[in-house]
């Protein structure tokens, strides 16, 4: 399968796996550019002291590659009962857009890997998930979930700094 990514002068072609390696680099380089203009004080703010900080974001942003990088490796095992907790905790540690981004980056690396291995074939298998009701959603889909999710949340962070008060565009 291929797709076409216009560079300004030309298209160029490309297999699915590089278009989203691509797609997911660019939303979460966004999402660390739109933190990084928060200032230091508003980092942890939350709007209507109910919603997610800017902070909180990016440290799901830099876990989420974990997920699908384990669903492209057929991870079978069950989730232990406290896992959500542990990853929670786990993200809770990274306390500096700094920190969320090396982390990112770090597994991002492998999740990249993981997507480049997978063959034209692979992209046609299937995994439920919860999600949407409940379906089997293909490799392709559960690969654009970084993307999306890095997408979200830079439009979250966004609106937070229009909460506080910044009106510029980044």
């Amino acid at each position: 399968m291929q797709f076409f990514l216009y560079s300004g002068e030309e298209d160029i072609a490309m297999r699915f796996q590089d278009y989203v390696i691509n797609s997911i680099q660019n939303g979460f380089d966004e999402v660390f550019k739109y933190a990084r203009q928060i200032p230091a004080d508003k980092l942890e703010w939350k709007p209507m002291d109910t919603g997610r900080s800017a902070l909180d974001q990016c440290q799901e942003i830099a876990q989420c590659p974990d997920y699908v990088t384990a669903m492209l490796g057929g991870a079978k095992e069950e989730p232990a009962p406290d896992a959500w907790e542990q990853l929670v905790k786990e993200r809770q540690s990274w306390t500096t857009i700094d920190k969320c981004e090396e982390v990112a980056k770090e597994k991002l690396g492998k999740l990249f890997e993981a997507i480049r291995a997978t063959s034209e074939e692979d992209l046609k298998k299937t995994v439920w998930l919860p999600y949407d009701g409940g379906r089997d959603f293909t490799w392709q889909e559960v690969m654009e979930y970084p993307r999306w999710n890095a997408n979200y949340h830079a439009g979250q962070i966004a609106y937070i700094q229009t909460l506080y008060g910044d009106k510029e565009m980044h």
